[in-house]
């Protein structure tokens, strides 16, 4: 049975695990409160290395923080990430900046590298997108911002079961494919709940109908499957908004009188505030896509890093069991909004016009 060393000297992770019973590793990890280690061992190991004297060695703790921040997971391989967008620079939308940054984050996480190809390059072709990637010893693809089914080739379709293959955020590729992206069912499931907890009784959903159509009508289920335990008389259809013409969409607002307005189109804000409407004393308003450069909104922060880093996790899924191709059962990762609160949202009765 081991002994308690002289306590006159200073004892280390060796000793303290020889009176422990564990491992060196085991002692570095319950010393760090690592959750790997049991908490009952974790506390056992602490209690044995402060009876010892132990003291952690602020420089060294310092220094191995240091190394592990900057250890670097071993290189894999590079993964193809395809803009299927009209627009080639992703940095230009919101939405799509960051769900570029979730994939390249997540990929260099775990060791991957990313190359772009972007489809409406004017000399692109099928064949040639191809080749390139097989040359270039590209395994896997993440497919991006594919919003209108005419902007694609469906020729490019038969390239993606070629490879390991994921799709992230919206799209209209009819395909067996895995794919990540906001569940926007609850996004306007919970935006409508919120609102309704704030004191708000007449919700007016105001959308683009093609957008809607685009998610397979998730943004009005959502919100019709809160909104029909209001009384019939506090149920609004969901209006369909062009924004190239919104005194339609203000002229709506004053025959219905709704309370609160969602939305996923900050030039409505724009014309209610030009109009003479005061928000939130007359109307309040709720963006369903909130970022940060609306701060004085209130809304639904959709997690779009989160789902293209998902993204990047079924591909390299795939990558690691050796699967390409056509899938039975795809993945579908849905990944939940978070509700932002905003100075265009107030609470108690609604003002009448």
């Amino acid at each position: 049975m081991s002994s308690i060393p002289d306590p006159n000297r200073r004892p280390n992770m060796q000793q303290i695990a020889n009176v422990a019973g564990v491992s060196k590793s085991a002692v570095s990890l319950a010393l760090r409160n690592d959750p790997r280690i049991p908490e009952s061992t974790r506390f056992r190991i602490q209690k044995i290395a402060e009876k010892m004297g132990y003291r952690r060695n602020p420089v060294v703790d310092s220094l191995m923080t240091q190394l592990r921040a900057d250890r670097q997971p071993t290189f894999q391989a590079n993964l193809g990430l395809i803009n299927c967008s009209p627009t080639k620079d992703l940095k230009e939308n919101h939405t799509f900046r960051r769900l570029r940054e979730g994939v390249i984050r997540r990929a260099e996480q775990l060791g991957y590298g990313v190359e772009e190809f972007w489809l409406q390059q004017p000399d692109m072709r099928p064949e040639r997108l191809k080749q390139i990637i097989e040359t270039r010893g590209i395994r896997g693809l993440i497919l991006m911002a594919a919003l209108d089914p005419d902007t694609i080739d469906e020729s490019y379709s038969k390239i993606w079961y070629n490879f390991s293959c994921s799709v992230i955020g919206v799209t209209h590729l009819k395909n067996q494919l895995n794919c990540s992206s906001n569940d926007q069912y609850l996004t306007t499931r919970h935006a409508t709940e919120k609102i309704l907890e704030l004191g708000y009784q007449r919700p007016l959903m105001m959308i683009p109908a093609n957008d809607d159509a685009l998610l397979e009508d998730e943004f009005s289920s959502g919100f019709y499957s809160v909104t029909r335990r209001l009384a019939k008389k506090q149920q609004l259809d969901l209006f369909d908004l062009n924004i190239s013409d919104l005194s339609a969409a203000l002229a709506a607002i004053k025959k219905h009188k709704p309370d609160v307005i969602l939305t996923n189109k900050i030039e409505l804000f724009a014309a209610m505030i030009e109009s003479g409407l005061r928000v939130p004393e007359d109307v309040g308003v709720v963006h369903i896509d909130w970022h940060d450069g609306i701060p004085h909104l209130a809304g639904m922060r959709q997690n779009n890093r989160v789902v293209g880093s998902a993204g990047v996790d079924l591909v390299v899924g795939q990558l690691q069991k050796n699967e390409s191709g056509a899938l039975e059962f795809p993945q579908v990762v849905h990944v939940e909004s978070a509700w932002i609160d905003g100075p265009s949202v107030r609470k108690g009765a609604r003002v009448k016009f």
